[in-house]
């Protein structure tokens, strides 16, 4: 009952944390609590209900947020049994993930077999190799998203580590928290705010250099004619349209497309369906009409594994890239972008329908990480809310209302250097460091327990018994010599 307790109790505060919320700091106690109660001599069923009720007590506060902010601005959406099962589902495969390490790492707590120290690195090596792993589930899961609103401090060095470094932050907090109230031990405090301080001492340093402004446009159509409305802006260098806005390509749409080119001066990304063969793609074109870049979607979501083909090319053109909705979820395809040398990111967008649009607010935490990690700019153009402008430090500099037929105008500050980040040249080295952290340290706790084992004590009445056994061993020794040899000794 206590560990049971004690994961609603922390789902509930982890809950804070989940965006919509900005309790970021809630992330690193509620995890510590399923922790705690993990760590507890429980059954592995009983674990498993742990997970799964502290994932249900996460969703609480996040879908009551964005029922509220979806109230407070008018915006209406659907509500049946499929939009609450897409609504709920980050969070069973999140409890899934956390569930398998904290009951991991709560086993080998209570065995002995990782303590103190040990234990924290491990369990935040272990966190950061099951979120990678989350790649193959049909959506990610990565506790970064949580540390969004610490865009100068944890964020700030994600630029080098990658968003492995936010999550592992999370685990380490967590299993830190964890460590000392079940030790009672208060020095390895000292240790974690050792860390933040040096945190807040980089973020400066590692901050982008700004050497442009770029005026952008964003068209959130909401099922409004999205070409009608980009034909309104004005001295605009890029227009972005939402993914699928155009709809299926034809001769038509191209030649309206290019005439809205033309009209605005601008170029403009827009989102479309190929149909043979079928891909959900987006075009850059020039405004002489040119199509000058061609995207198609890599990372599929839900049922569009079966409506579309997988794109397996991911182009830059000079500074503008493109990635579609699903596909910043992942790192790969910005980061790739960035490589080739863009420094502005255009994301047609249509986030799938969501209990108070809980799943759009969930998606936007992830593009500030995306921006910080690359040095990139971010224009994410939905069709139904929260289109952004987003600079390369992650600031959130224009955001579109949820239900709402919007033309986002901002002036976008962008790094024009040709450098790159650590992380865009080097990937995701860190996930392969904590795979060997995890490596060394199950190896070290094999060999403590094997020395523990040796030097333990014998008990009394383990050496009696030993005792007993030697001596029945003698005697059977001495019965099986032959008989001739003892007299023959004798004499």
């Amino acid at each position: 009952m206590k560990a049971l307790l004690l994961s609603v109790v922390g789902g509930l505060i982890f809950g804070a944390s989940v965006p919509p919320c900005r309790w970021s700091v809630m992330a690193y106690l509620g995890l510590a609590l399923l922790l705690i109660a993990n760590s507890e001599q429980i059954r592995w069923e009983q674990r498993a209900l742990c997970a799964i009720l502290w994932g249900l007590a996460a969703s609480v506060f996040p879908i009551a947020f964005s029922i509220r902010i979806a109230k407070i601005q008018g915006a209406t959406y659907p509500v049946d049994f499929g939009t609450c099962l897409v609504t709920l589902a980050p969070f069973f495969l999140l409890s899934l993930v956390v569930g398998i390490v904290a009951s991991i790492s709560g086993k080998l707590w209570q065995t002995g077999f990782w303590r103190g120290f040990v234990w924290i690195l491990g369990v935040s090596a272990l966190g950061v190799i099951a979120e990678r792993l989350t790649f193959f589930l049909p959506i990610p899961v990565q506790l970064a998203i949580t540390q969004t609103p610490m865009r100068l401090t944890v964020l700030s060095l994600v630029s080098f580590f990658g968003v492995w470094f936010a999550s592992w932050f999370v685990w380490f907090f967590a299993a830190l928290i964890a460590e000392v109230l079940m030790s009672k031990r208060v020095d390895l405090a000292v240790l974690g705010s050792g860390i933040v301080l040096a945190i807040a001492i980089l973020a400066p340093v590692l901050s982008p250099k700004f050497e442009k402004a770029v005026k952008v446009a964003l068209v959130q159509p909401c099922f409004d004619d999205p070409l009608r409305m980009a034909k309104t802006v004005k001295n605009a260098e890029i227009i972005v349209l939402p993914e699928l806005a155009l709809g299926q390509e034809t001769d038509l749409m191209r030649k309206a497309l290019s005439e809205t080119a033309a009209k605005t001066g601008a170029l403009i990304v827009a989102g479309l369906a190929e149909t043979d063969p079928p891909y959900n793609a987006a075009v850059l074109v020039s405004p002489e009409g040119k199509e000058l870049l061609r995207h198609r979607k890599i990372h599929l979501f839900g049922a569009e594994r079966w409506r579309f083909r997988k794109g397996n090319e991911v182009k830059a053109h000079g500074e503008i890239g493109i990635a579609i909705c699903f596909d910043t979820v992942f790192p790969d395809v910005v980061r790739e972008l960035a490589r080739q040398g863009a420094k502005i990111i255009a994301i047609p967008n249509t986030d799938p329908p969501s209990i108070g649009y809980l799943l759009h607010h969930l998606h936007a935490a992830f593009l500030p990480i995306r921006a910080i990690e690359n040095d990139v700019a971010i224009l994410k153009a939905d069709l139904t809310g929260l289109s952004q402008v987003i600079e390369p430090d992650g600031r959130v500099v224009a955001e579109a209302p949820l239900d709402k037929p919007v033309v986002l105008e901002e002036k976008l500050r962008v790094v024009r250097s040709t450098t790159t980040t650590p992380f865009t040249r080097f990937g995701d080295w860190f996930v392969y460091f904590c795979a060997i952290m995890a490596a060394v340290l199950l190896i070290l706790g094999f060999a403590g327990r094997v020395k523990r084992d040796e030097s333990r004590p014998v008990s009394k009445e383990r050496a009696a018994v030993c005792d007993s056994q030697d001596v029945r061993q003698v005697d059977a020794e001495g019965d099986d010599e032959p008989v001739g040899n003892g007299g023959a000794q004798g004499s």
